[in-house]
């Protein structure tokens, strides 16, 4: 699969998998963002309790204890 659609298919899992409160799926929520870091090259917090997408945004936050900046 290219690039492009290997990246527009796991954001759209990652989006169907994040639903609503009622009906999130938080093991194919996991599962498409780590998919998502693995296609993107996000790394992963050193303390391994989440991956560092929001060093790539428009406006990163601070960084989290245990980051890799």
């Amino acid at each position: 699969m290219k690039t492009l659609e290997a990246v527009r298919q796991a954001v759209a899992d990652y989006m169907r998998a994040e639903g609503c409160s009622c009906c999130r799926n938080i093991e194919k929520h996991d599962a498409a963002t780590a998919r998502l870091a693995k296609l993107l090259h996000v790394p992963m917090y050193t303390d391994e309790s989440g991956y560092d997408f929001d060093r790539f945004s428009t406006n990163p936050v601070l960084a989290k204890e245990g980051s890799v900046l």
